[in-house]
């Protein structure tokens, strides 16, 4: 098998122009990362693939992967992806939003379905033809609609019983035929599945055609049978069971498979293949042969798994890569192709010391660095390495190093180099996700799964990180839930002071509290004060955000409709920023390295089509600038050095370089 793409290219398309500049929103110089990838699709006549993201439907031409357009970007959060038989026309749905339906040579929305009577309708699906739109509404009664594909008029709606939510659902290649498991939720034990079914129905009446009951595994994929007579269920623990839809009899079972993820797909001929999905392997497998056809390494731990409609393609995506598999006409000819730029969330971002370089921490996944000239990204020494979401920080003035929790422990590595320089062993109930690093590189705070907050103290000289005993437990500052109170679910909870003396806290729980310690004696110096956010918040308790200026001597504290300024020393409030209706939530808190201007981004709110990020003058509380781009959660920033750059990295899986000379 030849393996071939590995590193990302730089960021081209087939016309030789910069895709990271594409559909860009004001005030934004480019855009590194291409969104969280979602669902994806084949064109019936291999020219094309597309991928649903969060920013937007991306279209790449086929085989060499390079990208045709972006479109759909003023909400983005693509979540359906299907091409029509005859690879002309494109239908999408948007969460929260409308189907539609978009023409490849013009890249023009020529229909677009509304909700019908504010219901959500997911899984769009072309018929045979092209003529119609088939989709299922995503509720507990559930229905069947049925829409003209060109002037998205509804032909027909049929509800199906029992009346229980379905998932997941497949339809047939003909579209008269839908399966899917249901759930009676009021008599269910989800340990060992009782309630569940798996149903057929007839598409056009609603009658059901099969009901199968008594089987208890998770469905990963069905998929129906060219003929539409067999149903192949693929479970999340290495097993495949076909029935005959008439009867509902089972007719033969696959197992030996392990704990891999199973995708079973009928070739047009009616033979089964599948890809069996481990957590580090896909196995391409011909079920009725017993046949092994090729199989490959694969990263992360999410996944959308597609086959193209002959089946001599495979895409399986993950947290920050897609890859895609094709089959060769000769056996052992097979090839993988990877796919950059479809990130996943990024806790935290930093720059190199020379900014010629951009360092992310992932969720999920580890360590994406970017070339901020050439706009191209890397893994550090093409590294895949274990563990959980990966924070980033620059130690000394001089090296950036990662924090990844790993079981029960934290891994501390210096960036491009595999084996950890430290693992930090936590708290016998395991560790929360807030984290902080000191930036005199001596010390490491994490929360944990009670409610507390561990210090960690660095003993060896800053210019020798190389052994494990160089940190030690310094202190459990905190063992108090009152104040504390879900912080090991707020990203940005946890915050020291320039100098590493001082750390600051900021709790979720009903009563707000904000607190100053003084980490050397683990005695609490100040309790910041904070207006209690009104009852009817329903968002409240999860709206933290807490932030040092460079100097040390503000911290800045979000919370629900307002951010505080307080004074490091005694903490006393300085100044109070309300926050305009759509930035209720300005949890991420980023000060400039001059220490005069401070970003604020914000969560997503119902109702926006983008999240705003505002840049606030810390000494007069003004709102100098309001930038627009991120889909969703604005996660993380970084300034450069002079204070014009400002980098946001959001939940969307996208990073934007804002220009701020127009404003300062």
């Amino acid at each position: 098998m030849e393996n071939r793409n590995s590193l990302a290219p730089t960021p081209l398309n087939v016309e030789g122009e910069d895709v990271t500049t594409w559909a860009l929103p004001e005030g934004a110089i480019a855009r590194l990362g291409r969104g969280k990838g979602g669902d994806m699709a084949f064109s019936p006549d291999r020219k094309y693939f597309a991928v649903g993201t969060s920013v937007g439907l991306w279209l790449y031409e086929l085989p060499t992967l390079s990208p045709i357009a972006l479109w759909d970007t003023e909400r983005g959060m693509t979540e359906h992806v299907g091409f029509s038989p005859d690879s002309q026309r494109i239908v999408t749905r948007t969460f929260g939003e409308a189907v539609k339906v978009w023409e490849i040579q013009s890249g023009v929305c020529v229909t677009q379905i509304e909700k019908p009577d504010k219901r959500q309708i997911s899984y769009p699906a072309f018929s045979q033809d092209g003529q119609h739109i088939v989709t299922i509404s995503d509720e507990r009664d559930s229905r069947i609609y049925i829409w003209c594909s060109h002037t998205g008029r509804k032909v027909r709606e049929t509800e199906i019983q029992p009346p229980y939510k379905v998932y997941p659902i497949c339809f047939s290649s003909d579209l008269n035929l839908l399966a899917g498991k249901n759930s009676d939720p009021d008599n269910i034990d989800r340990n060992i599945g009782d309630g569940d079914s798996i149903t057929v129905w007839q598409v056009e009446t609603g009658e059901q055609i099969a009901n199968i009951t008594g089987y208890s595994e998770q469905v990963r994929k069905f998929c129906f049978s060219p003929c539409g007579r067999f149903l192949a269920a693929g479970s999340w623990h290495g097993t495949i069971h076909v029935w005959d839809v008439e009867s509902g009899q089972l007719e033969r079972t696959y197992a030996d498979y392990g704990e891999s993820q199973m995708y079973p797909y009928f070739l047009p001929e009616g033979e089964l293949i599948t890809a069996a999905v481990s957590e580090r392997k896909v196995e391409i497998w011909h079920i009725e042969k017993g046949e092994k056809l090729d199989e490959f390494e694969c990263r992360g731990n999410r996944r959308t798994v597609r086959f193209s409609a002959n089946g001599t393609q495979l895409a399986v995506s993950s947290e920050s890569e897609i890859q895609i598999w094709t089959k060769g006409n000769n056996s052992g000819s097979h090839t993988v192709s990877t796919l950059h730029g479809h990130i996943p969330t990024m806790d935290t971002l930093v720059f190199s010391v020379d900014e010629k370089m951009l360092a992310a921490g992932l969720w999920g996944d580890n360590v994406l660095l970017w070339d901020v000239a050439s706009r191209r990204s890397y893994r550090p020494h093409g590294e895949k390495l274990p563990g959980a979401s990966c924070n980033v920080y620059r130690f000394s003035d001089q090296k950036i190093i990662s924090i990844n929790i790993f079981g029960d422990n934290l891994n501390v590595r210096e960036v491009g180099k595999s084996e950890p320089v430290a693992e930090l062993i936590g708290s016998e109930v395991g560790l929360g996700r807030a984290k902080a690093f000191a930036s005199t590189g001596c010390r490491i705070a994490s929360t944990d799964r009670n409610d507390n907050i561990h210090i960690w103290e660095r003993t060896s000289p800053l210019n020798d990180i190389t052994e494990s005993e160089s940190w030690k437990k310094h202190a459990t500052v905190i063992d108090n839930q009152e104040f504390i109170y879900g912080l090991r679910f707020s990203l940005k909870g946890l915050a020291f002071s320039p100098d590493g003396k001082r750390l600051a806290s900021i709790s979720r729980s009903k009563d707000c509290k904000a607190c100053l310690w003084d980490v050397n004696s683990g005695k609490k110096i100040a309790e910041l004060p904070f207006t209690l956010p009104p009852e009817r918040r329903s968002y409240h308790r999860s709206n933290t955000g807490i932030a040092f200026s460079p100097r040390g001597d503000i911290i800045a504290g979000g919370k629900w409709g307002e951010i505080v300024l307080w004074d490091a020393t005694d903490g006393k409030t300085l100044m109070t920023l309300p926050q305009p209706e759509e930035s209720q939530r300005p949890i991420t808190l980023c000060f400039s390295i001059c220490g005069q201007y401070l970003a604020s981004g914000a969560w997503w709110q119902s109702g926006l089509e983008k999240v705003p990020i505002r840049l606030w003058e810390v000494a007069t509380g003004k709102n100098i600038a309001t930038f627009w781009g991120h889909t969703t959660d604005v996660q993380c920033f970084a300034f450069s050095s002079d204070g014009t750059l400002l980098v946001s990295g959001g939940h969307d899986g996208a990073i934007y370089l804002w220009d701020l000379t127009p404003h300062l």
